[in-house]
């Protein structure tokens, strides 16, 4: 503030003002409040205390009020993002609420299901147990269906004609040289298979008696080479399909055998035996046989 503002102030409280000085009223006039060096001259210090309790005053309720509007305008904002927040609050806790019933639901019903499923458990593996049993059986049942039947392979398409009973009953003991001429066989059919280019589809034959298939097998099996018309044939029994797949899983133990010279056999349905160190061995597991094989080297 200029010097000559403080002054005219400071002449106003100590009661010192133009008029008086000019009529003469004021003991001393305004210039000689002041000497030469602009130099305040002497007050009481109670005076001087007066003046500065006035202005502090003055500034402090001033400073009161600009902090008072601040705060209330710090309040209403306040009040507004409390607001907000207070019913964003709500909104989660509502969702709360509702996640929390949906996982208790949840879990009622998860006990619920665990409870039930305990008997189930049970009846699931005692059904196993039945499935297993039954599929065996089923397995078996087929195995006798076919024990009177043989299987012929690589005989070349249609060379029996239009009746294969009557072919296949001269045809059989001719080729693997048994010392009757001719078999009794109810049946004889080739099984559907690809087009007529492709290999020659297997013949199936049921014969009328037991001791016939026996005595075709073994002769078979004793022949070193069984052709018709320069083809290569094979007999065989005509075991099920299922019973096929586990005999051919034994077949990289049976390679095995054959490379060491070992002589075996394999039973029905699905059973490896062989001697082994003049031991009997018998197995219905290939990868037991094999782990035995390894084992034995």
């Amino acid at each position: 503030m200029p010097r000559h503002q403080k002054q005219h102030k400071l002449d106003q409280f100590l009661g010192v003002n133009e008029d008086s000085v000019a009529s003469g009223e004021a003991s001393v006039s305004s210039d000689a409040n002041m000497d030469a060096s602009g130099v305040l001259p002497d007050i009481s210090p109670e005076t001087l205390l007066n003046y500065i309790a006035k202005v502090v005053g003055e500034q402090g309720k001033q400073t009161q009020k600009s902090i008072s509007e601040a705060f209330s305008k710090f309040e209403l904002a306040m009040d507004t993002k409390i607001e907000g927040i207070g019913k964003r609050i709500e909104e989660v806790a509502a969702i709360a609420d509702s996640i929390v019933s949906r996982q208790t639901d949840a879990e009622t019903r998860i006990s619920g299901l665990e409870d039930e499923m305990i008997p189930l458990k049970s009846k699931v593996v005692a059904l196993e147990k039945l499935q297993t049993e039954l599929k065996a059986k089923i397995i078996d049942l087929e195995g006798r269906s076919r024990r009177d039947n043989i299987r012929i392979l690589n005989l070349i398409e249609s060379v029996e004609g239009k009746d294969p009973v009557a072919f296949f009953e001269k045809f059989i003991p001719k080729v693997v040289g048994l010392s009757v001429t001719s078999v009794t066989i109810d049946r004889a059919h080739r099984i559907p298979g690809p087009a007529a280019d492709a290999r020659p589809r297997p013949v199936i034959i049921k014969l009328h008696y037991s001791k016939d298939v026996a005595a075709i097998l073994s002769a078979a099996r004793r022949a070193k080479e069984l052709k018709h018309e320069d083809r290569q044939l094979r007999i065989l029994p005509d075991i099920p399909p299922a019973v096929r797949a586990c005999r051919r899983a034994f077949n990289p133990v049976c390679a095995e055998l054959i490379k060491r010279n070992v002589r075996f056999q394999m039973g029905y349905p699905a059973v490896l035996s062989f001697k082994m160190n003049g031991a009997p061995k018998m197995f219905r597991d290939p990868e037991s046989a094999k782990a035995f094989l390894q084992g034995n080297i």
